[in-house]
């Protein structure tokens, strides 16, 4: 192994209906992303359900180690794609969770390890600094989730955001988790709450992370995309108010 294949990327990836712009966009999209992943070293797994013979061999000529999704569900595909990673590298350290679409992501990737080794932390997140290369009612919801956040665990978190880097101390909290609160976002959310009260070290990073321009045309104003906003709301702040306080708002 190289000194960078101690950290491995892990994500799901779906390439969808072929009506569906968005998907398939995004499966577009995450051909960037391996790319990257690439160019810095970082090898990936993903969990993939819904894909094309082709999309999949394309995937893999990226150095993607690809793996089919056996159970149906959100939650079910990240926990699959969190459980082989180490598996598949068992000396790596550090495993960075991403979204498909997000090919801007990589780059920091290593800036926040050199972080959590120097804090000796458990798990690293991500804050972005700006929000303005996302469709309003997307910036909106994740600085509404932030505000929430921050104001209840005591600082500042960019609640929403997806991508993450565990380590075999916090992986556990994420396999573990049962879906209490409906396993969709709150899969990946859920058990960072239950890592900061654990006690383990928790860091964050400031990035200048983009949107990637494609999806957040695609996005702009797309009546689906907003009312799944909506439901992204209605799963994560009450999850994160109830799990926080210990009890049912």
């Amino acid at each position: 192994m190289t000194k960078n294949q101690k950290l491995i990327a892990v994500t799901t990836i779906r390439e969808g209906d072929k009506y569906s712009p968005i998907e398939r966009m995004r499966a577009e999209v995450f051909l960037d992303t391996a790319e990257n992943l690439r160019v810095f070293g970082i090898p990936c797994i993903a969990v993939f359900e819904d894909c094309s013979d082709e999309y999949i061999r394309t995937v893999s000529d990226l150095g993607v180690v690809v793996t089919q999704q056996s159970k149906p569900g959100m939650s079910n595909a990240r926990r699959e794609a969190l459980r082989v990673s180490f598996d598949h590298y068992p000396e790596a350290t550090h495993c960075l969770w991403l979204e498909p679409e997000k090919p801007g992501i990589p780059r920091f990737a290593s800036g926040l390890v050199k972080r959590m080794l120097e804090s000796n932390a458990a798990l690293g997140l991500f804050n972005r600094l700006s929000m303005k290369s996302y469709p309003s009612e997307q910036a909106y919801y994740y600085l509404f989730c932030r505000a929430v956040a921050s104001r209840l665990v005591g600082f500042d978190l960019d609640y929403a955001f997806g991508p993450m880097i565990l380590t075999r101390e916090s992986i556990p909290f994420f396999l573990d988790y049962s879906d209490e609160y409906g396993g969709l976002w709150d899969s990946i959310l859920i058990p960072r709450l239950r890592v900061i009260k654990s006690g383990l070290v928790v860091v964050t990073r400031d990035i200048r992370f983009s949107n990637d321009p494609r999806m957040t045309e695609m996005e702009s104003g797309n009546p689906s995309i907003i009312l799944k906003r909506i439901r992204q709301l209605n799963n994560v702040v009450p999850s994160l108010i109830e799990e926080w306080q210990g009890s049912k708002v």
